[in-house]
């Protein structure tokens, strides 16, 4: 009999890639064969992730329509059953699997409503930090070398679709949004956590090069200067006056 470790990796491997149930320790009692055991684990797990997919990604169901999204996570849990047993990690690749899914030329935009639905995932789960404030801003003694730590629930996204319009207007709206019309257009947008909700902020171009630099490297020197290059007139005071507002900015950490 192998160990428990080693019985679970066997019988993950036979459900995910639809092994039959050829050594496993699984009884041969009637009224059901080992293979009829085994499918019950299969169709379990097979169940369990599509509700994870389709739970992840709400907005994503709502546009693609109840039978295509239930088509789209029979393909991608075919193809990509899970590889750890979190659960919450589970559908990071499942925009990408979208893009790719010759059936939705039409829709060429959903693949990054996708997108944006997992960083909302990852915005919420991901932990929040004591809050930088307008003292300890007001302390620095050289701004020159000031350091700004974005919050880690911070998220950053860029599309050819105004992705983040669609997503604050089907959230509001729900199944009764009509008359969104969905043209190409650069579209920069930071999602984070604000209390138990999700917010989705438009942003400038300049403006996601600023934070985006924030997130390699706090100097802000230097992400000043990157978003700068980016949007010339980009309004800094501003850009600020709001992270301080939202709490999106960090004490330093320990």
């Amino acid at each position: 009999m192998p160990k428990l470790p080693e019985l679970q990796k066997q019988m993950m491997n036979k459900i995910t890639k639809g092994e039959s149930a050829d050594g496993l320790p699984i009884e041969n009692q009637p009224p059901f064969s080992p293979e009829q055991r085994l499918n019950v684990y299969k169709n379990n797990m097979t169940m369990t992730l599509r509700d994870v997919i389709s739970q992840a990604f709400p907005v994503t169901a709502l546009l693609l329509g109840e039978k295509f999204m239930a088509f789209a996570v029979n393909e991608f849990t075919g193809v990509a059953p899970p590889d750890n047993g979190d659960m919450n990690a589970y559908g990071a690749g499942f925009p990408e699997f979208l893009e790719h899914l010759p059936n939705l030329n039409q829709f060429a935009y959903v693949p990054d409503v996708a997108r944006l639905e997992w960083l909302a995932q990852e915005a919420y789960l991901s932990p929040r930090r004591a809050p930088l404030t307008a003292e300890d801003l007001a302390a620095v003694e050289d701004p020159v070398n000031l350091k700004l730590h974005l919050q880690p629930h911070v998220k950053l996204l860029r599309s050819g679709w105004p992705v983040d319009k669609l997503w604050n207007r089907v959230n509001e709206e729900g199944a009764a949004l009509k008359d969104f019309e969905m043209k190409p257009a650069e579209t920069f947008a930071a999602i984070f956590r604000a209390g138990d909700n999700i917010s989705v902020w438009s942003i400038s171009e300049g403006g996601y090069r600023f934070l985006e630099y924030l997130q390699s490297d706090p100097t802000f020197a230097f992400a000043a200067e990157a978003g700068m290059r980016a949007e010339p007139d980009l309004s800094l005071d501003r850009l600020l006056a709001t992270l301080m507002q939202q709490d999106l900015l960090a004490k330093k950490p320990a």
